[in-house]
Order: C-alpha cells, then structure tokens, then sequence
C-alpha cells in the first residue's frame, strides 16, 4: 500500500514547535498507529485520544497527559544515556482535538507471545532486563503502576516496558489501579503510598507467567522452578529492592552506569507544563496556587531606626513616671 506524505506537527519535549514530514500507517485500535519521519527514516509510534473515545471518557486525556508528563520526566534525568528498557518520547501534541503524544517506536513483541517457551539462558535475562527497569524507574523517583504483559515487550535480548500513562511519583497516594494478580494487594485496594515495591510485585508476576507459561491466581509457587528462586521473597510483605534482586540474578545495579541528573531546561519546561494544564481545567485554582511574597521596598528598609532608637520613647515615659512616683511619696 503506498502511503501519502503528511506533516505533522508538534512540541519538543522542551516545548519547541516541530514540523516533520511523515509517512503513516492506519490508526491500530484506534489509538496507535506507526509513523515514519521521512527525512531520517526513524520509526515512531502516535498514541492519541480518538474524539469519539475522549467524548465518551473523558480521564483519556488525563492519562496522555500523564504519558508526555513522565516522559519528560525521564528525559530530564536520563538524558546521556537513555536506556533500551524504557520508552522514549519524542514530542506532544495535547492542544489539540485529537491529542497526541509521540515516542520513538516499539521494539520486540509483547511478552505473552513468549509464554512458557523461553530458554532457560533466556528466563534469566528476561529478569534481569526488566528489574533493570524497575530499578531505573525507582532511580527517577518513578512506579510504573502497570506492569503485566501488555506493557511488557521482548525482542530476545531486552525487556521495553511501554505506556507510562499509569505512572506516578513514589510516595504519592495509592490509587486502586490494576488487577489481581499483576497489581500488589496494597495497591489493588489503594492504601498507603506508591512505591517501588508496586513495581516488584508486576514485575515477578509478569516473569513468573512468561517463565512458567501457568496462569497465576494469587502468589505463585516458585519451588518448582530454579529459574525463578531469585524472586523467592519479592511477593512478601518485605520485599527486597530491586538492586538486590539483581544482585542475585548476578547483575550489576545499572545505576552505575546510567547517570541520573537534572536538565533544568526540561524541568522547567515540565513545571510549565503542568502550570498550563492546570490552568486550562481550573483558572482560579491555578492563579491561587501561586505564592506571592511582597518584598519590602528599599526605601523602607533604609529607613529603618537601629533598636535603641526604637526603645528611646519608652525609656523617657519609664523615667518620668519614677520620678513623679519619688516626688508624691
């Protein structure tokens, strides 16, 4: 099928305006579709709300928000090396009555295509490729909050986890996200704080599945398989951290190696976005939440007296009132 030449248009991550030319597949479900920037060859992915769909639900657009939101995020941090385990945005469009956000495409398949048929050599960079993840993701202060076998893909070599829509800060509130048994109990029911743990619990659910081929009801017996020893506790209510996992898969923390920093200019541009978008759905909350300190002129803090000239009244009346009370004894 020859495809047309189309342009599109759209911001940086850093809120610069992008025009390219590309060449695009039909739109997949209808919220994908694969796009060819024409001028290099790159492969990209769309992921947008439809109108129809963001008509009937409306929280569509929060979740693409939230997509370029920790996109950026990671960008900002990850920015000298980006790792092959996590998506990568290239822009977004959210103005829009289709919005949209853009990231560089897929690699692999999704990992239910590969259930129970894994070489052994495969099983054990399977886990460590995604703890890899979980373990970066925490270094950027980030729970994926939807690992399961949608969002995980495998190309032989390395996990990508894909579709940050879900994602959220640790430490924030537990929202009731997900379900049994790729979501963790306390996550399921929404109570304490989002934290890496969360993703701990996805992740070995996700490599149990994979590893095993078995459909997992509740915690999964891990006695059968040597392969999966390394998770023996991550289903616990104290789970180790993902470095220690890596630890015993033999790997080294990949934070070694992949430097997280702050880009002031993306973090800045993060903050203005969040600004804008909060001030689109709440222009009195928005203007409210801004702080304003009022400075004190400089010609009044010249003026200022020093402190025994502040007391030199006080001092005179105390005097006069003890020698009025001396001369009427």
């Amino acid at each position: 099928m020859v495809m047309e030449p189309e342009p599109l248009d759209f911001d940086s991550p850093e809120g610069d305006p992008v025009s390219w030319e590309v060449e695009a597949e039909p739109w997949q479900n209808p919220f994908e579709r694969r796009v060819t920037h024409l001028a290099s060859g790159t492969k990209l992915v769309q992921r947008r709300v439809p109108r129809a769909e963001g008509r009937d639900r409306e929280y569509l657009y929060d979740l693409l928000e939230n997509e370029a939101r920790m996109g950026a995020r990671l960008l900002s941090r990850l920015r000298r090396a980006y790792p092959p385990e996590l998506p990568r945005l290239i822009g977004y469009s959210l103005d829009e009555e289709e919005p949209f956000v853009l990231l560089y495409d897929y690699r692999g398949e999704p990992v239910s295509r590969y259930f129970g048929a894994l070489l052994i050599s495969e099983q054990r960079t399977l886990q460590a490729s995604l703890f890899r993840a979980v373990r970066i993701l925490s270094a950027c202060d980030i729970v994926h909050r939807r690992i399961e076998p949608a969002t995980v893909r495998w190309d032989g070599a390395t996990v990508q986890l894909t579709d940050l829509s879900h994602a959220t800060l640790i430490g924030t509130r537990r929202l009731r996200i997900g379900e049994a048994p790729y979501a963790s109990p306390a996550q399921r029911a929404g109570e304490g704080l989002a934290a890496t743990a969360d993703d701990l619990w996805s992740a070995g659910m996700v490599i149990c599945r994979t590893v095993t081929g078995r459909e997992i009801a509740d915690l999964p017996d891990l006695s059968a398989t040597p392969a999966l020893q390394p998770l023996k506790d991550v289903f616990s209510g104290s789970p180790p951290s993902a470095q220690e996992v890596l630890a015993r898969l033999r790997m080294p923390d990949p934070m070694q190696s992949v430097a997280v920093e702050q880009d002031l200019g993306l973090e800045e541009g993060r903050a203005a976005f969040d600004r804008a978008r909060e001030a689109r759905r709440d222009p009195v909350a928005a203007e409210e939440h801004v702080t304003r300190i009022q400075p004190v002129p400089e010609e009044e803090e010249g003026r200022r007296l020093p402190w025994w000239a502040r007391w030199l009244p006080l001092a005179v009346l105390l005097a006069l009132l003890i020698v009025l009370w001396v001369v009427t004894r």
